[in-house]
C-alpha cells in the first residue's frame, strides 16, 4: 500500500512537471492570480512565469494581465476575469487580431533570420554619404540593440521602446531591423491611440520595404 501511494505521488508530480508550457505571463497590473491545475489553489502570479495548458488565470477588480504565447502572439486578460489557459489559447488561435498576426510574423522572421551582430548599418537611398576624414576624431553613439528594444516593448515601457526602435531605424533605414522596428512602432502607436505617428510608420514600411511579408498584417482600415 505504501509503495502504491508513493508511486501515485511520483506519477502526479511527473505529470505536473511535464505539463505543456504554452506561454509566459508578460504583463501584470493589479491583483492577478494563477494556478497550474484546476485542483490547486490560486497563487499570486509572477511576471515572466511559464503558463501550462492545464492552468487557470484570474484577475481582480481594475486588474489585467497579458500572456505571450510560444508563437509570439499575445492575449489580454481583462479585469474581474477567470479563465482557463487552454480556452484563452484557443481564442487567440481562432480569432487573431492584426497585432497578433504581426507579432507572429515578426517571431517567425526572427527564427528564420538569425541576427548577425557584425552587420554594418545601411543608409536610405536619398541620404548623402558621409565620409569621416579621421576615425580617431569621429564620435559615434553606441549601436542600439534590437533585442533590447524588443525587451522594452514586451515590458510595455513604450516611451523608451519608441526611442530604441527609432535609433535602430536611424542606424540602418533599409535593413531588416528597421523593417521590424517600423512594425513594432505601428503596434505601439496603436496602443497609444496615436494615429498620426502610426500612419507615418505604416507609410515608411510601405515605401522602404514594398515587398515586406509584414505588409499583409497591417491594420485593415489603413
Amino acid at each position: 500500500m505504501k509503495k502504491l501511494t508513493m508511486l501515485l505521488i511520483f506519477t502526479l508530480a511527473l505529470i505536473a512537471l511535464t505539463a505543456a508550457t504554452v506561454g509566459k505571463i508578460r504583463f501584470i497590473l493589479g491583483e492577478v492570480f494563477y494556478k497550474e491545475t484546476q485542483s490547486q489553489i490560486y497563487k499570486t502570479a509572477i511576471l515572466n512565469a511559464n503558463v501550462s495548458e492545464d492552468g487557470f488565470i484570474k484577475t481582480g477588480l481594475d486588474a489585467s494581465a497579458e500572456i505571450e504565447w510560444n508563437s509570439g502572439v499575445t492575449s489580454t486578460v481583462k479585469a474581474n476575469t477567470q479563465i482557463s489557459i487552454s480556452k484563452l489559447l484557443q481564442q487567440a488561435n481562432s480569432n487573431p487580431t492584426w497585432k497578433n498576426k504581426m507579432k507572429e510574423s515578426l517571431n517567425n522572421l526572427k527564427l528564420q533570420n538569425p541576427r548577425n551582430a557584425s552587420s554594418v548599418a545601411g543608409i536610405r537611398r536619398d541620404e548623402a554619404e558621409v565620409k569621416k576624414e579621421n576615425s580617431l576624431l569621429w564620435f559615434q553613439d553606441p549601436l542600439q540593440s534590437m533585442e533590447d528594444a524588443i525587451a522594452l516593448y514586451e515590458a510595455k515601457d513604450f516611451p523608451k521602446a519608441i526611442t530604441a526602435f527609432q535609433k535602430v531605424i536611424n542606424q540602418g533605414p533599409l535593413k531588416k531591423d528597421a523593417e521590424h522596428s517600423h512594425a513594432y512602432l505601428i503596434m505601439i502607436y496603436d496602443e497609444q491611440n496615436d494615429k498620426v505617428n502610426q500612419q507615418k510608420h505604416i507609410e515608411l514600411l510601405k515605401s522602404d520595404f514594398p515587398d515586406s511579408a509584414l505588409m499583409e498584417n497591417l491594420p485593415v482600415d489603413k
